[in-house]
């Protein structure tokens, strides 16, 4: 038996909690420094324990691994602190600021014998898995070009002190969403070996949205997110006999395989058993059962690649967060 304590209070903790109650983890403890609030959400998912601030869940013996659920910003010393006390840890993304502060993260993870991974739970998807071993089989042939979206209009009314434009709290385009193409485009193509890109800034400084452009040995990728217009969020492989279109790639649950003369030839289809979260629990659940300290499906050098390319875009549009120090 798996004791969740789930830090945070949210929008993303509610979903994550959800899921829970699909799986054999067990929803023990809650925090949020609005004890309030913390008290409200155990009643909602009925939690065993609520707790008024962070510290105290991380002191109870019987929280087995923590979700953490706060912005970005607040990840890094969060982990510290969970490693600090025996946690194992479930991260969401982005899992921090930066690569620095992950290797560190991993590197104290290590040192204590602490399981950690990354909530990057669409790579968990039953329909991504599949349409994985398609590519691999050479259902498309060889591999030329993707392209991923996932753009919204973010309501004009959000204060500039929101998560999603306050530089403080790690807010941004590029950590909030870009970090699914950029995902997607590592899940089926690597680690490019030339990247550039183009981005809008918000008046606050944070990315408001990016056009990306990875360069392979033999294809490309072009990536876009933003909060500034609506388009499909959607995604699609290209290859020499066919292509793969995943609408609502981050969620997804249907991919549909085409060939060279758009012909449909296969319909990869999975509704979620719950929203989608319950497979990355699953995956946390049976390596903590088997002793493991990292996924084999989020191991630790793909979250480092991910913030390390992201690192890159930032570096090239000089955008920091407060505090950060490693581009000096």
């Amino acid at each position: 038996m798996i004791r969740f304590g789930v830090l945070g209070a949210g929008r993303i903790a509610r979903t994550f909690s959800e899921a829970m109650h699909g799986t054999e983890g067990v929803l023990y403890a809650v925090a949020s420094r609005d004890g309030l609030k913390a008290a409200a959400f155990k009643e909602d998912f009925q939690f065993e324990v609520a707790y008024g601030s962070y510290e105290a869940m991380l002191k109870d013996p019987l929280v087995d691994c923590v979700y953490i659920a706060t912005p970005h910003a607040f990840h890094y010393e969060q982990m510290l602190a969970s490693i600090e006390h025996g946690k194992a840890i479930l991260c969401e993304k982005a899992f921090t600021l930066n690569r620095h502060q992950a290797e560190i993260v991993f590197a104290r993870a290590k040192a204590k014998g602490v399981f950690v991974m990354e909530a990057m739970w669409s790579r968990f998807l039953p329909v991504l898995r599949e349409a994985i071993t398609h590519v691999e089989a050479g259902t498309l042939g060889d591999l030329t070009h993707f392209e991923a979206n996932f753009s919204f209009k973010a309501d004009h009314k959000l204060s500039d002190q929101s998560r999603l434009f306050n530089l403080a709290l790690g807010g941004g385009a590029l950590l909030d969403i870009g970090i699914y193409p950029i995902n997607f485009a590592h899940v089926f193509l690597g680690l490019p070996k030339h990247v550039d890109a183009t981005v809008t800034r918000h008046h606050t400084g944070a990315d408001l949205s990016e056009v990306i452009t990875f360069q392979y040995d033999k294809a490309t990728a072009r990536l876009t997110a933003g909060f500034d217009s609506e388009a499909p969020i959607e995604a699609t492989l290209y290859g020499t006999k066919g292509k793969l279109h995943m609408p609502l790639f981050w969620a997804l649950e249907k991919a549909i395989l085409y060939d060279m003369d758009d012909t449909v030839v296969d319909v990869i289809e999975q509704p979620h058993r719950i929203n989608g979260f319950e497979y990355q629990i699953e995956d946390v659940i049976a390596c903590l059962q088997a002793g493991k300290l990292e996924s084999l499906v989020m191991p630790h050098q793909t979250t480092l690649d991910m913030l390390g390319l992201m690192d890159g875009l930032r570096a090239a549009w000089d955008l920091k967060y407060p505090g950060e120090s490693f581009f000096e």
